[in-house]
């Protein structure tokens, strides 16, 4: 009897303690408020936010965590939208992961639930031996009659480790599992203000728990919904959860560098809308339209009445391109001409009048001209935009020749679509130069009053261009929207004090001090005391909202460099033992630009400001 006695005290604590390590152990439950409730403590494993199945996912990066949308576990078919009620947490993307909730669609109506069933340890690899961070959110600020039956309900969260039996999502066999404590309630909108009771301040809540990964078994994430009355029916619900491992060194990036800015599009396009074939032609015959390439865009000039002059009728030597209706062709021209950012080796021509300088055309077949369509195509491209079809009986063909130097794209006397008439406009691209001409000789002696377009886009998507009377519109300079990329921070490798690693802090989009110097001016600063919420700088050390600090003291500041590029690598060494497992250290870059040259956005403070960097040691 002695000898067996403390044996099985040490057997029942062995067990005890292969219970906590197998199941979850809840922090408290907590108000979603801010971005800053995603934690960002350990190294990423997994994150994801739930909505409806069936549409494009949408995927959320909140503070840093890039949540993948679309998450749905076993028998999870249930859901809503709108979780949030109209209500907004002030972050397009907070709200997009608050936004919705995926629910157990066949699991039982009942008060409570039975056990809504995550399978955790195959959503992505957990490692034996290591502890981990679960954070689980639930948003519902739907209304219903009387209010609180919606946004009162509550999701009791637990976990299991065993083989489980799954029906429509539930565990049904949670009794002869190891199950873990549980949670508080976790409310769906614990100040019971939706949108409707402005302001909202509390958009439900969220939970963290800690594990340690026992491989051998499932390990199961619970879920358990109850409403405080009695006749209440629900089923389980959650909105996201990450999961994070916090027995490996990592770096993890936080809050936003400054700043983020596009300019209104007013000008990567210049196009004419024509209410028709008559007005086109009395518009544009006998008339050029010269591109002059100038550094990412071109100088537009309308020249009248020398078509005739400059247009080049094509050679029997020369190759007919895209013979059918509505059909595209691709060709290589003997040199890649320059375009804005590079050269295009490859250009499509569409039988319906628009030439891409890329291998895939914009447009594609579609043969109804529109202003609108043209925003939304992504190629540089140049426009005569409208229903041609050279496989009628009769007509002319497309056809590309080289000479001099030059590449021509000939509508050589093409029909317009269910019409005899022929239509004569060559485009001319100066494989050296890259400038571009578009040659009206005679467009279609036509009725047709459909829109035609006519004029040129620059690649990328852009906003819907208005007609501009290209006659009287030129000089016209095409140039991108003007934008403004914020200041970056990124670390890497993860700091391993085993006995010690170098990570590297790179600096990127770092403004030139003077325009034109070739000067970029950064540093480094490292904090041991992380601010999460950050501070705007506004009124301090910048003139524009938005650039915040996230470190609240300068322990150390390191790499203060004049770099010919706009990027900044910057070494620091973390080694044993001055930094000890577990040791977290805040960083965040500055970069530093003439006052007296305001950026595009209209910043004249000085300073730029990057997203901040946590690194944490361990060993491993």
């Amino acid at each position: 009897m002695s000898s067996t006695a403390p044996r099985s005290v040490l057997v029942a604590a062995a067990l005890a303690c292969a219970a906590t390590a197998q199941t979850i152990t809840w922090g408290p439950v907590l108000p979603s408020v801010a971005p800053t409730d995603v934690s960002v403590e350990g190294a990423f494993v997994f994150a994801a936010n739930a909505h409806q199945p069936g549409i494009v996912a949408i995927p959320a990066t909140v503070n840093g965590v890039t949540f993948a949308g679309g998450f749905q576990p076993t028998g999870w078919a249930g859901y809503i939208n709108g979780g949030l009620n109209n209500s907004t947490t002030g972050n397009i993307e907070y709200n997009k992961l608050l936004g919705n909730s995926l629910a157990m669609q066949t699991s039982p109506a009942a008060n409570p639930t039975g056990w809504g069933g995550i399978r955790i340890d195959n959503v992505a690899p957990l490692v034996a031996g290591r502890t981990y961070a679960i954070q689980v959110w639930f948003t519902d600020q739907r209304t219903g009659t009387p209010t609180n039956v919606l946004y009162d309900r509550q999701m009791v969260l637990s976990s299991a480790y065993g083989t489980a039996t799954l029906s429509g999502g539930e565990v049904t066999n949670v009794a002869t599992m190891l199950q873990g404590p549980l949670s508080a309630p976790m409310d769906a909108d614990p100040d019971n203000a939706p949108a409707i009771a402005s302001p909202d301040t509390q958009f439900g809540t969220h939970c963290t728990g800690t594990f340690t990964y026992v491989p051998g078994a499932e390990t199961w994430l619970l879920i358990q919904g109850t409403h405080p009355i009695a006749t209440n029916v629900l089923a389980p619900h959650f909105t996201g959860l990450q999961i994070r491992d916090l027995s490996v060194a990592y770096n993890q990036n936080f809050g936003a560098g400054c700043h983020n800015y596009s300019a209104p599009d007013t000008s990567s396009s210049l196009m004419q809308s024509f209410a028709g074939s008559p007005a086109a032609k009395a518009a544009l015959d006998g008339n050029v339209l010269l591109f002059t390439l100038a550094g990412n865009g071109y100088i537009a000039n309308w020249v009248p009445g020398v078509a005739s002059l400059l247009y080049v009728p094509p050679t029997p030597a020369a190759t007919v391109l895209a013979t059918g209706d509505d059909v595209v062709a691709t060709f290589s021209p003997s040199v890649a001409p320059p375009v804005p950012g590079g050269t295009a080796p490859q250009w499509t021509i569409s039988s319906n009048g628009v030439l891409t300088a890329a291998a895939v055309g914009n447009q594609g077949t579609a043969y109804i001209a529109s202003l609108a369509a043209t925003a939304t195509a992504t190629g540089l491209a140049w426009y005569n935009w409208r229903d041609f079809n050279p496989a009628i009986a009769g007509s002319g063909l497309i056809k590309t020749e080289e000479a001099a130097g030059v590449l021509y794209v000939t509508f050589d006397g093409v029909y317009e679509y269910a019409t005899t008439n022929p239509a004569t406009f060559q485009w001319q691209i100066n494989l050296t130069t890259g400038d571009v001409t578009m040659v009206w000789v005679s467009m279609a002696v036509s009725t047709n009053t459909t829109t035609m377009v006519v004029g040129s886009t620059l690649a990328g998507v852009s906003a819907v261009p208005v007609s501009s009377t290209l006659s009287s519109v030129t000089p016209f300079v095409l140039v991108p929207p003007t934008t403004l990329a914020p200041l970056t921070l990124s670390a890497s490798p993860a700091p391993v004090i085993n006995p010690s690693t170098t990570v590297t802090y790179t600096i990127g989009n770092i403004p030139e001090f003077v325009p034109g110097s070739g000067l970029y001016l950064s540093a480094l600063y490292l904090s041991v005391n992380p601010l999460p919420g950050g501070f705007d700088m506004t009124g301090i050390l910048t003139t524009v909202p938005g650039c915040m600090v996230y470190i609240s003291t300068l322990d150390l500041g390191i790499g203060a460099a004049v770099t010919l590029a706009p990027t900044n690598a910057v070494p620091f060494t973390f080694f044993a033992p001055v930094f000890a497992p577990g040791f977290a250290i805040a960083a965040q870059a500055v970069a530093l630009f003439d006052p007296a040259f305001p950026l595009v956005n209209g910043e004249s403070g000085g300073f730029l400001f990057s997203n901040a960097v946590r690194s944490v040691t361990q060993v491993q």
